[in-house]
């Protein structure tokens, strides 16, 4: 055999090997992929979605999941509640009802509310009040402003723990009300923001 065949052979046996290692990094990536699929991780989960945009005339309101909505038994979660304006007119929100899942207790000294306060976004600890809806309300009875000038906000920010007792693995939804000057108050019992709760829950014998 001449030298450029043999050096012909030996480019084909490294082109061949490079391409089985191409497929070899195929497979893992494939198999890591279906891995997170089977650990419910929400890029590759749709039907577990961690946030959700409603409408109502001109504001928008997005409420989400901060952090990974994979739940421990031992775990919080926290929803963060955003409402925005797309245009005039100024709109005044005067409360926020957040509908938690009943496998959730509010974390006393949790809630926080971002607005624009004395010509700048400010954000302070606010009182919730219990919800006959199942879940946690904040109220100012003056209004918390948004606008699409200056771009202000009003964001909600508010953390719950996982019963100690009483509660299932499984997925859970949550909601949204608000009440708005000049318009009716505007619910949205499940809007499709969900956790997974996932691990060891106590047994049920009543409710903490």
């Amino acid at each position: 055999m001449s030298r450029t065949t043999m050096r012909r052979a030996a480019s084909v046996a490294a082109a061949t090997a490079l391409l089985a290692g191409s497929f070899a990094t195929g497979a893992a990536t494939a198999s890591a992929a279906s891995i997170l699929s089977d650990l419910g991780s929400t890029a590759s989960a749709p039907d577990v979605p961690a946030s959700a945009t409603v409408t109502v005339d001109n504001l928008v309101v997005t409420k989400a999941i901060v952090g990974s909505n994979q739940i421990a038994a031992t775990g919080q979660v926290t929803y963060r509640t955003t409402i925005s304006a797309t245009s005039g007119p100024d709109r005044l929100i005067t409360k926020i009802v957040d509908l938690n899942p009943v496998a959730l207790v509010y974390v006393e000294g949790s809630a926080k509310v971002t607005s624009w306060q004395n010509g700048a976004m400010t954000s302070e600890s606010v009182t919730a009040t219990a919800s006959a809806n199942a879940g946690v309300a904040v109220s100012n009875a003056a209004g918390w402003v948004v606008s699409a000038i200056g771009n202000k906000t009003v964001t909600f920010d508010v953390t719950y723990s996982v019963k100690s007792v009483g509660v299932s693995t499984g997925i859970f939804d949550s909601g949204l009300a608000i009440d708005v000057a000049g318009l009716p108050e505007q619910q949205w019992p499940a809007m499709g923001v969900k956790f997974n709760l996932v691990g060891s829950v106590t047994p049920s014998f009543g409710s903490s």
